[in-house]
């Protein structure tokens, strides 16, 4: 398909730090480890953690914080490792669970994360964290309707979240649930009013409804507020060329190949908008710089023959074709009446 090409969950990761209310000299080692981590030094904060439990193997919030440092500083092994004493101290530290679950998440061991934001929700229920991240994982698992109860039951316990209703929207837009999901955006954005994705992706499902009009307003407020989001040109490029707007659609196509130039797409639409105006050899030309970019676009091949046809390059045109038919035979019937349609309009032309 030409429109949704990337799917974007929200930030989801969100780390508490706890300080403690009696002060020994472990507390005072935690302590002094939680003020160089909040001003984020969290390398430096670790040396004051281990003294910490050092004096103290029992204190569970230096192992805890401990954990939230190597997680920030990307060593989830050591993160999981540490998260897990503090579950072995305290089974019932809902958020050990939920930060453990996501320093999981980040190994790609989604069945254990599953299973950690699962025991946070039932030791914690009121936090809708971790409705969000059980719920982002389901979407990824593309289980679509355990991700909307999730966010669902997300938005129950905080309505203000912006992302939950984001995510869910991206989950309805799976089950292609277009009303629902446009609904989902449209209260995201009047949350968070900067949530560039939300715009997009608002954009695509617009578009795959057959509102291009309201499209292209969205995919205009991604690029005012993200100028180098590529995607937003391309797909409101589409839009313009389904309402006939090839000039202003060319355009669009040109800024995103220069944004993503070895993808394919913008060429190959560009090249379309440029055979609807009549501009054959800039669609030649486009339809040649997409089989360069992927030699076996049986398609290109016969949208270049069909621009080589106008261009009365009929030769060409003719091994166009044959390329293009040996490298999908299927095209024939579906593309014959557009290659018929070129020939006898160029003959029209030359007998007048």
């Amino acid at each position: 398909g030409l429109f949704a090409r990337h799917w974007i969950i929200a930030a989801l990761f969100v780390l508490s730090i706890t300080s403690p209310l009696v002060a020994g000299p472990a507390e005072e080692a935690l302590m002094e480890g939680v003020a160089l981590h909040d001003s984020g030094k969290a390398k430096e904060a670790i040396p004051f953690y281990d003294k910490a439990i050092k004096a103290n193997p029992k204190l569970t919030e230096a192992y805890f914080n401990r954990g939230n440092a190597y997680y920030d500083l990307g060593d989830n092994e050591r993160a999981v490792a540490d998260y897990s004493r503090v579950l072995r101290l305290n089974p019932k530290d809902a958020e050990a669970y939920y930060n453990r679950g996501n320093a999981y998440r980040r190994q790609k061991k989604d069945a254990l994360a599953l299973q950690d934001y699962s025991a946070a929700i039932r030791l914690k229920s009121e936090d809708s964290r971790n409705y969000v991240n059980r719920g982002s994982l389901y979407f990824d698992a593309k289980r679509y309707d355990s991700a909307v109860k999730d966010f669902s039951a997300a938005i129950a316990l905080n309505s203000k979240d912006a992302d939950a209703y984001y995510n869910r929207g991206n989950a309805h837009m799976a089950l292609d649930k277009k009303v629902d999901a446009i609904s989902d955006y449209t209260q995201a954005l009047s949350l968070d009013s900067k949530l560039v994705d939300a715009y997009y992706n608002r954009g695509i499902a617009y578009a795959a409804s057959e509102e291009p009009e309201k499209a292209i307003d969205d995919f205009s407020e991604v690029l005012k507020l993200d100028p180098k989001f590529g995607d937003a040109y391309y797909n409101r490029a589409l839009a313009k060329a389904q309402l006939g707007r090839q000039k202003a659609a060319i355009d669009d196509f040109s800024e995103a190949m220069r944004l993503s130039p070895k993808d394919p797409e913008p060429p190959f639409n560009r090249g379309i908008a440029y055979l609807r105006v009549g501009q054959y050899d800039y669609a030649a030309r486009d339809f040649t710089a997409v089989i360069v970019l992927r030699p076996n676009n049986a398609q290109a091949f016969v949208y270049r023959g069909i621009a080589r046809t106008y261009q009365k390059r009929d030769d060409d045109a003719e091994d166009d074709f044959q390329k293009a038919f040996q490298l999908d035979p299927s095209l024939k019937g579906k593309l014959q009446p557009l290659i018929d349609e070129a020939r006898e309009q160029v003959k029209t032309k030359s007998e007048k």
